[in-house]
């Protein structure tokens, strides 16, 4: 599968910016439609070449808002520069606080250089600096933080943060114990689980319910065997950020990164695909990851 066509399924938590730093125009990379919109209608199209600069207005999921001239409408991601605009402003970003570390601590080391020489009796040192807190783990942590439990023989127990430290990439699975088709396709969810989890720690699958209660989830993911995480059912209204990830029907799985981007989708330019795809693509993707990141040998 293309990977930069895949990027285009990125649902708008691609990199951790502020919405100052976003870029303020974009340039379309082939020929599109400008659907001009009013009041959230599409009221008609404009034919833009490649090329064409806009002004960004906000971003939204699939689509970004743009303006052109006197006119206001959005266009897919997808068609525009947006999203290599934003990585090099976070690539900037990154060597901007970098380099100011560096120059911190050069002046840090200066200073005690400067007071051994002239060794004066009873000087006193500068105070060591606090050392600056440890990253804060990645964005997918993040989102699931305190979110997660685990079917653990027939109990279930909640996720600790640390069990999700090396995973790099997640599968999101939609699904219903009153859905036919889910009750297909779990079953053989659950198998690849286990196989690629056996080959590719690195990997790992969060269970978003898409059941009436507590009990009707509680109890597919005893029938179904579900050994994977799963958002906790009083916790589902908290995770909007993996609800953006969600097509208009289930089953539907969706495998993203560790920073939250999208790598293969359930749907695809508006047609269903189905989970099935997305674990093909999974087996792919991770291969190629173990290739350019071999496992150490013990």
């Amino acid at each position: 599968m293309n990977l930069t066509r895949l990027a285009g399924l990125w649902g708008g938590a691609m990199l951790a910016l502020n919405a100052a730093d976003m870029p303020k125009t974009l340039v379309l990379k082939e020929p599109t439609k400008l659907e001009i919109q009013r009041d959230g209608k599409t009221t008609g199209t404009v034919a833009l070449a490649a090329g064409t600069e806009l002004a960004v207005v906000e971003t939204a999921g699939e689509w970004i808002r743009v303006k052109f001239r006197s006119l206001e409408g959005r266009v897919p991601v997808a068609k525009t520069d947006f999203l290599e605009r934003m990585a090099a402003t976070q690539e900037k970003a990154e060597a901007a606080a970098l380099a100011q570390a560096e120059a911190e601590a050069k002046a840090e080391a200066a200073e005690i250089a400067r007071q051994a020489v002239e060794g004066k009796k009873g000087a006193v040192q500068p105070k060591p600096k606090p050392k600056p807190a440890a990253p804060k783990t990645t964005v997918m942590e993040q989102r699931l933080e305190g979110k997660l439990v685990k079917l653990e023989g027939s109990a279930i127990k909640p996720v600790a943060a640390e069990q999700l430290a090396g995973v790099k990439f997640y599968a999101i699975y939609f699904s219903a114990s009153w859905c036919g088709p889910c009750k297909e396709f779990t079953p053989e969810f659950a198998d690849a689980y286990r196989k690629i989890r056996e080959i590719y720690p690195e990997f790992d699958a969060v269970f978003v319910s898409r059941d009436r209660s507590a009990a009707d989830t509680t109890a597919y993911m005893k029938a179904d065997k579900m050994t994977w995480p799963a958002v906790r059912w009083d916790a589902l209204p908290k995770v909007k950020e993996l609800d953006r990830y969600a097509g208009p029907g289930i089953p539907c799985l969706v495998l993203v990164d560790e920073k939250g981007n999208v790598l293969s989708d359930s749907f695809r330019g508006g047609n269903y695909v189905g989970p099935d795809a997305v674990l093909e693509d999974t087996w792919k993707l991770l291969k190629e990851y173990r290739r350019k990141n071999p496992r150490a040998k013990m």
